[in-house]
Protein backbone atom coordinates (compact mmCIF):
# COMPACT_ATOMS: atom_id res chain seq x y z
CA UNK A 1 0.00 0.00 0.00
CA UNK A 2 1.58 3.66 -0.60
CA UNK A 3 0.96 6.31 1.43
CA UNK A 4 -1.47 9.22 -0.10
CA UNK A 5 0.33 12.86 -0.77
CA UNK A 6 -0.29 15.52 1.39
CA UNK A 7 -0.92 17.42 -1.77
CA UNK A 8 -4.10 15.00 -2.42
CA UNK A 9 -5.29 15.28 1.38
CA UNK A 10 -5.30 19.15 1.37
CA UNK A 11 -6.78 19.29 -2.17
CA UNK A 12 -9.73 17.11 -0.24
CA UNK A 13 -10.32 18.86 2.44
CA UNK A 14 -10.62 21.82 0.31
CA UNK A 15 -13.54 20.32 -1.84
CA UNK A 16 -15.39 19.16 1.01
CA UNK A 17 -15.47 22.82 2.68
CA UNK A 18 -16.61 24.12 -0.67
CA UNK A 19 -19.24 20.99 -0.52
CA UNK A 20 -20.20 22.02 2.49
CA UNK A 21 -20.28 25.69 1.76
CA UNK A 22 -22.77 25.27 -1.34
CA UNK A 23 -24.89 22.41 0.76
CA UNK A 24 -26.26 24.99 2.65
CA UNK A 25 -27.84 26.77 -0.68
CA UNK A 26 -30.97 25.25 -1.79
CA UNK A 27 -33.17 26.23 -4.70
CA UNK A 28 -36.82 26.26 -3.06
CA UNK A 29 -38.34 22.73 -3.03
CA UNK A 30 -36.41 21.51 -6.09
CA UNK A 31 -36.01 17.82 -5.92
CA UNK A 32 -37.64 17.57 -2.38
CA UNK A 33 -41.19 17.25 -3.82
CA UNK A 34 -42.66 13.87 -4.52
CA UNK A 35 -46.09 13.00 -4.93
CA UNK A 36 -47.44 12.98 -1.78
CA UNK A 37 -46.34 16.68 -1.26
CA UNK A 38 -48.41 17.52 -4.58
CA UNK A 39 -51.56 15.37 -3.19
CA UNK A 40 -51.27 17.58 0.22
CA UNK A 41 -49.76 21.02 -0.89
CA UNK A 42 -50.86 21.65 -4.16
CA UNK A 43 -47.05 21.75 -5.36
CA UNK A 44 -47.10 20.08 -8.18
CA UNK A 45 -46.24 23.27 -10.80
CA UNK A 46 -43.02 23.33 -8.47
CA UNK A 47 -41.93 20.26 -10.26
CA UNK A 48 -41.04 22.27 -13.16
CA UNK A 49 -39.01 24.70 -11.56
CA UNK A 50 -36.33 25.78 -13.04
CA UNK A 51 -33.47 28.16 -11.67
CA UNK A 52 -33.67 32.00 -13.37
CA UNK A 53 -30.49 33.44 -15.09
CA UNK A 54 -29.69 35.72 -11.43
CA UNK A 55 -29.87 32.37 -9.20
CA UNK A 56 -27.31 30.69 -11.66
CA UNK A 57 -25.28 33.83 -11.86
CA UNK A 58 -25.50 34.59 -8.05
CA UNK A 59 -24.39 30.84 -7.58
CA UNK A 60 -21.42 30.82 -10.10
CA UNK A 61 -20.27 34.29 -8.29
CA UNK A 62 -20.41 32.90 -4.87
CA UNK A 63 -18.28 29.66 -6.61
CA UNK A 64 -16.16 32.23 -7.99
CA UNK A 65 -15.65 34.19 -5.11
CA UNK A 66 -14.91 30.80 -2.66
CA UNK A 67 -12.25 29.71 -5.47
CA UNK A 68 -10.50 33.12 -4.52
CA UNK A 69 -10.23 33.16 -0.98
CA UNK A 70 -9.23 29.65 -0.98
CA UNK A 71 -5.31 29.78 -1.75
CA UNK A 72 -3.76 27.16 -3.73
CA UNK A 73 -1.18 24.67 -1.92
CA UNK A 74 1.84 24.95 -3.50
CA UNK A 75 4.30 21.97 -2.48
CA UNK A 76 8.20 23.09 -2.25
CA UNK A 77 10.04 19.93 -4.02
CA UNK A 78 13.35 20.79 -1.89
CA UNK A 79 10.92 20.07 1.44
CA UNK A 80 10.74 16.88 0.67
CA UNK A 81 14.24 15.86 -1.27
CA UNK A 82 16.04 16.40 2.03
CA UNK A 83 13.78 13.86 4.16
CA UNK A 84 14.83 11.41 6.16
CA UNK A 85 13.11 8.44 5.22
CA UNK A 86 12.55 6.85 1.96
CA UNK A 87 10.44 8.98 -0.38
CA UNK A 88 8.78 8.21 -3.93
CA UNK A 89 8.02 11.04 -6.12
CA UNK A 90 5.87 10.42 -9.32
CA UNK A 91 6.64 13.27 -12.11
CA UNK A 92 3.58 14.75 -14.03
CA UNK A 93 5.61 17.15 -16.25
CA UNK A 94 7.00 15.92 -20.02
CA UNK A 95 9.57 17.88 -20.47
CA UNK A 96 13.08 15.74 -20.57
CA UNK A 97 15.64 18.30 -19.67
CA UNK A 98 13.35 18.98 -16.78
CA UNK A 99 13.12 15.94 -15.16
CA UNK A 100 16.35 14.86 -15.37
CA UNK A 101 17.19 18.22 -13.77
CA UNK A 102 14.88 17.24 -10.73
CA UNK A 103 16.46 13.64 -10.67
CA UNK A 104 19.73 14.87 -10.21
CA UNK A 105 18.29 17.39 -7.73
CA UNK A 106 16.82 14.25 -5.69
CA UNK A 107 19.73 12.27 -6.19
CA UNK A 108 22.17 15.38 -4.71
CA UNK A 109 19.74 16.20 -1.70
CA UNK A 110 19.29 12.75 -0.73
CA UNK A 111 21.00 12.36 3.06
CA UNK A 112 23.04 9.33 3.38
CA UNK A 113 22.41 7.45 6.87
CA UNK A 114 24.71 6.92 9.66
CA UNK A 115 27.78 3.94 8.38
CA UNK A 116 25.81 1.81 11.49
CA UNK A 117 22.65 2.68 11.07
CA UNK A 118 19.78 0.67 9.83
CA UNK A 119 17.60 3.45 8.15
CA UNK A 120 17.67 3.72 4.70
CA UNK A 121 16.57 7.54 3.21
CA UNK A 122 16.13 5.46 -0.56
CA UNK A 123 14.55 7.48 -3.56
CA UNK A 124 12.42 6.14 -6.27
CA UNK A 125 11.30 8.62 -9.04
CA UNK A 126 9.21 7.98 -12.11
CA UNK A 127 8.50 10.02 -15.41
CA UNK A 128 7.23 10.24 -18.63
CA UNK A 129 8.92 12.10 -21.51
CA UNK A 130 7.55 13.85 -24.74
CA UNK A 131 9.16 12.05 -27.21
CA UNK A 132 13.17 12.45 -27.34
CA UNK A 133 16.23 10.46 -28.41
CA UNK A 134 18.76 9.80 -24.84
CA UNK A 135 22.07 9.08 -25.32
CA UNK A 136 24.46 7.89 -22.26
CA UNK A 137 27.00 10.63 -20.99
CA UNK A 138 30.13 9.26 -22.96
CA UNK A 139 28.11 8.18 -25.83
CA UNK A 140 28.60 9.54 -29.96
CA UNK A 141 25.19 10.95 -31.50
CA UNK A 142 26.61 10.86 -34.61
CA UNK A 143 26.83 7.49 -34.56
CA UNK A 144 24.04 6.09 -31.91
CA UNK A 145 21.24 8.34 -33.62
CA UNK A 146 19.80 8.91 -37.03
CA UNK A 147 20.48 12.25 -36.69
CA UNK A 148 19.27 13.97 -39.85
CA UNK A 149 15.58 11.95 -38.98
CA UNK A 150 15.71 13.16 -35.82
CA UNK A 151 15.84 16.52 -36.54
CA UNK A 152 13.92 16.35 -39.60
CA UNK A 153 10.86 15.28 -37.08
CA UNK A 154 12.21 17.59 -34.31
CA UNK A 155 12.69 15.22 -31.63
CA UNK A 156 15.04 16.48 -29.06
CA UNK A 157 18.33 15.06 -28.80
CA UNK A 158 19.20 14.43 -24.40
CA UNK A 159 22.48 13.69 -22.98
CA UNK A 160 22.01 12.18 -19.26
CA UNK A 161 24.69 12.18 -16.88
CA UNK A 162 25.30 8.82 -16.11
CA UNK A 163 26.30 5.64 -18.45
CA UNK A 164 24.46 3.22 -20.44
CA UNK A 165 23.29 3.30 -24.09
CA UNK A 166 20.93 5.17 -25.98
CA UNK A 167 17.18 4.85 -25.70
CA UNK A 168 14.16 6.66 -27.12
CA UNK A 169 11.47 8.16 -24.80
CA UNK A 170 7.89 8.57 -25.68
CA UNK A 171 4.31 8.66 -23.93
CA UNK A 172 3.96 5.12 -24.21
CA UNK A 173 7.13 4.26 -21.58
CA UNK A 174 8.02 4.79 -17.60
CA UNK A 175 11.34 6.08 -16.86
CA UNK A 176 12.05 5.23 -13.03
CA UNK A 177 14.88 5.87 -10.95
CA UNK A 178 16.23 4.20 -8.01
CA UNK A 179 18.42 5.68 -5.69
CA UNK A 180 20.59 4.51 -2.71
CA UNK A 181 23.76 4.81 -1.07
CA UNK A 182 27.05 3.34 -2.98
CA UNK A 183 27.60 0.55 -0.74
CA UNK A 184 24.55 -0.73 -1.07
CA UNK A 185 24.83 -0.42 -4.84
CA UNK A 186 23.88 -3.72 -6.63
CA UNK A 187 22.72 -3.29 -10.51
CA UNK A 188 20.75 -6.41 -9.85
CA UNK A 189 18.76 -5.50 -7.05
CA UNK A 190 16.07 -3.27 -8.34
CA UNK A 191 15.72 -4.70 -11.57
CA UNK A 192 14.45 -7.81 -9.41
CA UNK A 193 12.04 -5.69 -7.71
CA UNK A 194 10.70 -4.88 -10.83
CA UNK A 195 10.67 -8.38 -11.99
CA UNK A 196 9.12 -9.75 -8.67
CA UNK A 197 6.73 -6.83 -8.44
CA UNK A 198 5.03 -6.64 -11.98
CA UNK A 199 4.84 -10.52 -11.81
CA UNK A 200 2.44 -10.72 -9.39
CA UNK A 201 0.15 -9.02 -11.19
CA UNK A 202 -2.62 -11.44 -12.56
CA UNK A 203 -3.14 -10.10 -16.43
CA UNK A 204 0.58 -9.68 -17.12
CA UNK A 205 1.26 -10.21 -21.05
CA UNK A 206 4.62 -11.34 -20.43
CA UNK A 207 6.32 -12.73 -17.44
CA UNK A 208 9.42 -11.13 -16.70
CA UNK A 209 13.17 -11.63 -15.89
CA UNK A 210 16.38 -10.20 -15.43
CA UNK A 211 19.23 -10.82 -18.24
CA UNK A 212 23.13 -11.77 -17.23
CA UNK A 213 23.16 -8.02 -17.87
CA UNK A 214 20.88 -6.19 -15.59
CA UNK A 215 18.19 -5.71 -18.39
CA UNK A 216 14.63 -6.76 -17.96
CA UNK A 217 13.52 -9.21 -20.78
CA UNK A 218 10.31 -11.16 -21.13
CA UNK A 219 10.88 -14.94 -20.52
CA UNK A 220 11.94 -16.96 -23.66
CA UNK A 221 9.11 -16.39 -25.78
CA UNK A 222 7.67 -19.43 -28.57
CA UNK A 223 10.01 -18.02 -30.91
CA UNK A 224 13.21 -18.31 -29.08
CA UNK A 225 13.39 -14.40 -28.01
CA UNK A 226 13.66 -13.26 -24.52
CA UNK A 227 12.51 -9.29 -25.39
CA UNK A 228 14.26 -6.69 -23.55
CA UNK A 229 11.50 -4.62 -22.27
CA UNK A 230 13.68 -2.08 -20.13
CA UNK A 231 17.45 -0.92 -20.17
CA UNK A 232 19.56 0.44 -17.30
CA UNK A 233 22.12 2.52 -16.45
CA UNK A 234 23.70 3.54 -13.32
CA UNK A 235 25.52 6.25 -11.74
CA UNK A 236 27.80 6.19 -8.33
CA UNK A 237 29.86 9.36 -6.88
CA UNK A 238 28.98 11.21 -3.34
CA UNK A 239 28.69 7.92 -1.52
CA UNK A 240 25.49 7.32 -3.02
CA UNK A 241 24.08 5.76 -6.54
CA UNK A 242 21.04 5.40 -8.70
CA UNK A 243 20.02 2.74 -11.36
CA UNK A 244 17.66 4.12 -13.45
CA UNK A 245 15.73 3.15 -17.03
CA UNK A 246 13.49 3.09 -19.24
CA UNK A 247 9.89 0.91 -19.55
CA UNK A 248 8.44 -0.36 -23.06
CA UNK A 249 4.76 -0.22 -22.03
CA UNK A 250 3.09 1.08 -25.38
CA UNK A 251 5.58 2.81 -27.40
CA UNK A 252 5.75 3.53 -30.73
CA UNK A 253 9.09 0.90 -31.62
CA UNK A 254 8.85 1.19 -35.14
CA UNK A 255 9.57 4.99 -34.84
CA UNK A 256 12.26 4.11 -32.17
CA UNK A 257 13.70 1.33 -34.26
CA UNK A 258 14.48 4.27 -37.00
CA UNK A 259 15.23 6.35 -35.08
CA UNK A 260 18.49 4.10 -33.60
CA UNK A 261 19.15 2.63 -37.30
CA UNK A 262 21.74 4.82 -39.16
CA UNK A 263 22.48 3.48 -42.93
CA UNK A 264 25.97 4.07 -43.29
CA UNK A 265 25.93 4.23 -47.01
CA UNK A 266 24.04 7.76 -46.75
CA UNK A 267 25.27 8.52 -42.97
CA UNK A 268 28.85 7.44 -42.96
CA UNK A 269 30.94 5.45 -40.85
CA UNK A 270 31.52 7.02 -37.14
CA UNK A 271 34.76 5.90 -35.94
CA UNK A 272 34.40 6.45 -31.83
CA UNK A 273 37.22 5.46 -30.25
CA UNK A 274 36.82 6.42 -26.65
CA UNK A 275 32.89 6.24 -26.56
CA UNK A 276 30.37 3.70 -24.91
CA UNK A 277 28.20 1.69 -28.38
CA UNK A 278 25.13 0.33 -27.54
CA UNK A 279 24.14 -2.99 -27.41
CA UNK A 280 21.23 -3.45 -30.04
CA UNK A 281 18.27 -6.06 -28.64
CA UNK A 282 14.99 -7.25 -29.90
CA UNK A 283 12.55 -5.36 -28.04
CA UNK A 284 8.91 -5.77 -27.24
CA UNK A 285 6.54 -3.26 -24.99
CA UNK A 286 4.99 -5.12 -21.72
CA UNK A 287 1.65 -3.33 -22.88
CA UNK A 288 0.74 -2.51 -19.26
CA UNK A 289 -0.62 0.37 -18.33
CA UNK A 290 1.67 2.66 -16.85
CA UNK A 291 -0.56 3.75 -13.98
CA UNK A 292 -0.36 0.25 -12.81
CA UNK A 293 2.99 -0.39 -13.56
CA UNK A 294 3.66 2.72 -11.35
CA UNK A 295 1.80 0.96 -8.33
CA UNK A 296 3.34 -2.18 -8.82
CA UNK A 297 6.52 -0.82 -8.17
CA UNK A 298 5.43 1.64 -6.08
CA UNK A 299 4.20 -0.97 -3.87
CA UNK A 300 7.24 -3.14 -4.44
CA UNK A 301 9.60 -0.42 -3.23
CA UNK A 302 7.44 -0.07 -0.17
CA UNK A 303 7.72 -3.46 0.76
CA UNK A 304 11.36 -3.46 0.68
CA UNK A 305 12.18 0.14 1.95
CA UNK A 306 9.10 1.40 3.55
CA UNK A 307 9.35 2.29 7.00
CA UNK A 308 7.82 0.24 9.39
CA UNK A 309 7.59 2.04 12.54
CA UNK A 310 4.47 1.76 14.39
CA UNK A 311 1.60 4.28 13.44
CA UNK A 312 1.93 6.42 16.80
CA UNK A 313 6.40 6.28 16.29
CA UNK A 314 6.35 8.54 13.64
CA UNK A 315 9.82 10.43 13.10
CA UNK A 316 9.57 14.21 13.81
CA UNK A 317 11.92 14.93 10.97
CA UNK A 318 9.13 13.33 8.37
CA UNK A 319 7.94 17.21 7.29
CA UNK A 320 9.59 20.13 8.22
CA UNK A 321 7.32 22.08 10.53
CA UNK A 322 8.21 25.23 8.95
CA UNK A 323 6.49 23.72 5.56
CA UNK A 324 3.04 24.74 3.81
CA UNK A 325 2.02 21.16 3.96
CA UNK A 326 2.57 20.74 7.68
CA UNK A 327 0.97 23.97 8.36
CA UNK A 328 -2.23 22.72 6.08
CA UNK A 329 -2.00 19.20 8.11
CA UNK A 330 -2.69 21.22 11.04
CA UNK A 331 -5.28 23.25 10.06
CA UNK A 332 -7.58 20.56 8.82
CA UNK A 333 -6.35 18.36 12.03
CA UNK A 334 -5.04 15.51 9.78
CA UNK A 335 -2.04 14.58 12.15
CA UNK A 336 -3.75 11.33 12.68
CA UNK A 337 -4.95 10.18 9.67
CA UNK A 338 -1.63 11.12 8.01
CA UNK A 339 0.72 9.41 11.18
CA UNK A 340 -2.03 6.10 9.99
CA UNK A 341 0.15 5.92 6.95
CA UNK A 342 3.73 5.86 8.06
CA UNK A 343 4.30 2.33 7.44
CA UNK A 344 4.81 3.01 3.83
CA UNK A 345 6.57 5.30 1.51
CA UNK A 346 5.60 8.67 1.20
CA UNK A 347 4.47 9.61 -2.41
CA UNK A 348 5.22 12.93 -3.49
CA UNK A 349 3.47 14.03 -6.84
CA UNK A 350 5.42 16.98 -9.01
CA UNK A 351 3.74 18.83 -11.81
CA UNK A 352 3.06 22.68 -12.90
CA UNK A 353 2.37 23.96 -9.45
CA UNK A 354 5.01 22.59 -7.76
CA UNK A 355 8.02 25.26 -6.75
CA UNK A 356 11.29 24.19 -7.65
CA UNK A 357 14.60 25.69 -7.13
CA UNK A 358 16.45 27.58 -9.34
CA UNK A 359 19.44 24.96 -9.55
CA UNK A 360 16.95 22.32 -11.39
CA UNK A 361 16.17 25.21 -13.82
CA UNK A 362 19.58 25.76 -14.64
CA UNK A 363 20.53 22.43 -15.03
CA UNK A 364 18.05 21.98 -17.51
CA UNK A 365 19.10 24.89 -19.33
CA UNK A 366 22.61 23.08 -19.22
CA UNK A 367 21.55 20.04 -20.59
CA UNK A 368 19.38 21.47 -23.73
CA UNK A 369 22.90 23.22 -24.73
CA UNK A 370 25.01 22.55 -27.57
CA UNK A 371 28.04 22.07 -25.52
CA UNK A 372 26.52 19.62 -23.33
CA UNK A 373 24.60 17.19 -25.89
CA UNK A 374 27.27 17.37 -28.75
CA UNK A 375 30.43 19.20 -27.19
CA UNK A 376 30.65 16.10 -24.66
CA UNK A 377 31.38 13.82 -26.86
CA UNK A 378 34.72 12.06 -26.80
CA UNK A 379 37.35 12.72 -30.18
CA UNK A 380 35.99 10.49 -33.20
CA UNK A 381 36.16 10.19 -37.23
CA UNK A 382 33.44 10.71 -39.66
CA UNK A 383 33.83 9.12 -43.14
CA UNK A 384 31.20 10.10 -45.67
CA UNK A 385 30.90 8.46 -49.29
CA UNK A 386 29.51 9.99 -52.24
CA UNK A 387 29.27 7.26 -55.20
CA UNK A 388 27.80 10.09 -57.48
CA UNK A 389 30.79 12.12 -57.30
CA UNK A 390 33.54 8.91 -56.62
CA UNK A 391 35.10 10.69 -53.68
CA UNK A 392 35.63 10.24 -50.00
CA UNK A 393 36.06 12.77 -47.10
CA UNK A 394 36.97 11.77 -44.01
CA UNK A 395 36.81 14.24 -40.97
CA UNK A 396 38.41 13.91 -37.44
CA UNK A 397 36.73 15.64 -34.92
CA UNK A 398 38.78 16.35 -31.17
CA UNK A 399 37.32 17.05 -27.74
CA UNK A 400 34.68 19.67 -27.83
CA UNK A 401 33.17 18.18 -31.61
CA UNK A 402 36.01 20.70 -32.92
CA UNK A 403 37.00 19.82 -36.44
CA UNK A 404 40.72 19.07 -36.09
CA UNK A 405 41.34 17.95 -40.02
CA UNK A 406 39.53 16.59 -42.77
CA UNK A 407 41.04 14.74 -45.46
CA UNK A 408 39.91 13.86 -49.08
CA UNK A 409 40.35 10.45 -51.50
CA UNK A 410 39.36 10.21 -54.99
CA UNK A 411 38.13 6.75 -57.08
CA UNK A 412 40.28 5.95 -59.83
CA UNK A 413 36.86 6.76 -62.89
CA UNK A 414 37.28 8.50 -65.91
CA UNK A 415 34.44 9.79 -66.42
CA UNK A 416 33.65 12.33 -63.28
CA UNK A 417 30.53 14.68 -63.23
CA UNK A 418 32.75 17.04 -61.09
CA UNK A 419 36.46 16.91 -61.93
CA UNK A 420 38.86 15.98 -59.01
CA UNK A 421 40.23 19.67 -58.89
CA UNK A 422 36.68 21.23 -58.75
CA UNK A 423 36.10 19.42 -55.85
CA UNK A 424 39.11 20.19 -53.97
CA UNK A 425 38.61 24.03 -54.85
CA UNK A 426 35.19 23.16 -52.87
CA UNK A 427 36.64 22.42 -49.85
CA UNK A 428 39.40 25.32 -49.71
CA UNK A 429 37.41 27.57 -48.19
CA UNK A 430 36.44 25.20 -45.24
CA UNK A 431 40.35 24.20 -44.60
CA UNK A 432 41.26 28.11 -43.90
CA UNK A 433 38.69 28.33 -41.51
CA UNK A 434 39.78 25.17 -39.80
CA UNK A 435 43.35 26.05 -39.67
CA UNK A 436 42.14 29.63 -38.60
CA UNK A 437 39.27 29.23 -35.97
CA UNK A 438 37.60 26.40 -33.63
CA UNK A 439 34.83 25.13 -36.00
CA UNK A 440 32.12 22.70 -34.26
CA UNK A 441 31.25 19.86 -36.41
CA UNK A 442 27.57 20.21 -37.31
CA UNK A 443 26.24 20.15 -40.31
CA UNK A 444 25.37 23.48 -41.12
CA UNK A 445 28.84 24.58 -39.88
CA UNK A 446 30.76 22.70 -42.13
CA UNK A 447 28.47 22.53 -45.00
CA UNK A 448 28.47 26.91 -45.14
CA UNK A 449 31.98 26.56 -45.93
CA UNK A 450 31.97 24.27 -49.30
CA UNK A 451 31.43 26.05 -52.20
CA UNK A 452 29.61 23.91 -54.63
CA UNK A 453 26.44 23.45 -53.49
CA UNK A 454 25.60 19.96 -54.52
CA UNK A 455 28.19 18.81 -52.43
CA UNK A 456 27.52 21.08 -49.49
CA UNK A 457 23.82 19.95 -49.41
CA UNK A 458 25.07 16.16 -49.62
CA UNK A 459 27.66 16.68 -46.47
CA UNK A 460 25.12 18.82 -44.82
CA UNK A 461 22.64 16.15 -45.29
CA UNK A 462 24.69 13.16 -44.15
CA UNK A 463 26.03 15.23 -40.83
CA UNK A 464 22.98 15.50 -38.80
CA UNK A 465 20.33 16.85 -41.60
CA UNK A 466 20.88 20.12 -41.27
CA UNK A 467 22.14 22.65 -44.51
Amino acid sequence: MIRPSLSHINSLCIRLQTKRYFGNIHVPFQDDLDPANDDDFNLSDFQHYKESKDVIMQKQKLYEDLEQETPEVKIDLQNYTKLREPVIFVSKLKDPYLNLAIEDSIYNDMPIPENDSKENYNRLMFYKNWPCAVIGKNQNPWKEVNLPLLNSLHIPLVRRRSGGGTVVHDLGNVNYSFMTTKPKFDRFKFAEIIRDSVNKYPDLKYKLKVSERGDITTVTQPDGVDYKVSGSAYKLSKGKSYHHGTMLLDSKLDVLGKLLTRDERQLGIVDSMASINSVKSKVINLELKDEKFIELVSDGFSKNYGIVEKENDVQNEKLPSDSEEYDQNELFNLTDFVEAYSDYARVVNIDETTVLNQQIYDLADELKEWKWKYGSTPKFSHELYNEKFGFTVKFHVKKGAIIDTFELSFDEISNRMISTEKIKESFEFLEQIIETQELTYSGSNVSGFITNDMISDWIGQSIDGTI
